[in-house]
């Protein structure tokens, strides 16, 4: 069902009253023309609630833009879309084409801190968020109960002659009317060897709700400062503050605890605005939350990212907790709910849900988005 100006609308309805029903919901492909952006494939989806958001086929199919009834949600570097032919595969020269977007995937064989292994130079978070996609499809669904499901599916690959062969095959799936979407991964070995396998699920919140007096939601049975710099840092790890000059980057190691089925959740909310977002995904899958922070002037953007390893490196990553080996021609599957609270209504019932304290300050406005 959508909702426009407080009036609701089915299928039929929409039928009745719009020539064309992708203007309030539907999907759009286009091709960016200029700059370091020249050449990027996107496809662009609106769910009719006041969900947008893109899929960058061009680099990895990752989540571009997300933005809920204008607002943007996700956090957008200095280089915004940016060709894969700029990728600089070499320490950290990933950003340089580091656009930021609701997800940038790490993976396949390394994520975190660039490093040499076994004599190979692995870069900054590896090399598959810069791979083009595939067998691209962008399709229209009815549920059973009737209501319309976009899909956006690619495979992405990652692999070196005489050597690995790793295939991502990805689906972004949102429904009309909702405010959530729903990534379905698989990793593939089709090679005929067993590789280390390192998954970084990087999602990058922005201001508004990123902003002072901001919270992350989760629980943790642990929460270890990676360095120096967030053993130091003042404020509380999951507290946010304005924007300061000289920022340092700060990471946190979490161990979430979840449900007997393994699910967890982790949200970042802005009670003040009324405006949140959320995760949901299995800790069996991805069993390390990694939680970054970098409140610099500019660069002002709060990482949740649930992976199958942290980000020291696969080196170190490797030497201090293992690495998980995907077998040849096995498979590994991951699932990620992504959702947006848009009241204060909606970030207390899911406080409530999820067993957390309620946040609740003076001053809280209870208006939508």
């Amino acid at each position: 069902m959508v909702e426009i100006l407080g009036r609701a609308y089915g299928c039929r309805e929409l039928a009745e009253y719009f020539g064309d029903i992708s203007c309030v919901a539907g999907m759009r492909r286009f091709e960016l023309v200029e700059g370091r952006a020249c050449g990027v494939r996107l496809t662009q989806v609106r769910t009719g609630s006041g969900l947008e958001f893109e899929v960058n086929e061009t680099r990895g199919m990752d989540i571009g833009r997300f933005s809920f009834r204008g607002v943007p949600i996700a956090y957008s570097a200095y280089g915004a879309e940016c060709h894969p032919a700029y990728f600089e595969a070499r320490d950290d020269g990933w950003l340089r084409s580091y656009g930021g977007g609701l997800l940038v995937m790490g993976g396949l064989r390394s994520t975190g801190s660039p490093c040499v292994d076994n004599g190979e130079a692995f870069p900054l978070h590896g090399r598959i968020s810069n791979a083009p996609a595939s067998f691209v499809c962008a399709a229209e669904v009815v549920d059973p109960d009737g209501t319309v499901a976009y899909e956006v599916s690619g495979d992405v690959r990652e692999s070196k002659a005489l050597d690995h062969n790793l295939v991502l095959h990805r689906t972004v799936r949102s429904r009309q009317g909702e405010d959530a979407l729903y990534i379905e991964d698989t990793v593939e070995n089709q090679g005929f060897s067993d590789q280390e396998l390192m998954l970084l699920y990087h999602f990058n919140i922005g201001h508004p709700i990123v902003d002072e007096g901001a919270k992350l939601l989760v629980h943790s049975s642990s929460v270890v400062p990676r360095d120096e710099n967030a053993e130091r840092q003042p404020e509380p790890y999951d507290t946010y503050i304005a924007p300061v000059p000289c920022y340092k980057d700060i990471v946190y190691y979490h161990r979430l605890e979840s449900a007997s089925d393994g699910m967890a959740t982790a949200a970042i909310v802005n009670e003040k605005i009324g405006l949140g977002v959320y995760l949901k995904f299995d800790t069996h899958q991805l069993p390390c939350f990694t939680q970054w922070k970098f409140l610099g002037q500019g660069n002002y953007v709060a990482g949740i990212e649930p992976g199958n390893a942290f980000v020291s490196g696969r080196q170190r990553e490797r030497a201090q907790r293992g690495l998980e080996v995907l077998p040849a021609r096995g498979c590994k599957h991951i699932s990620i709910e992504v959702g947006v609270l848009s009241t204060t209504a909606e970030i207390s019932a899911y406080q409530s849900a999820n067993g957390f304290q309620s946040l609740a300050r003076e001053g809280i406005n209870d208006e939508e988005v």
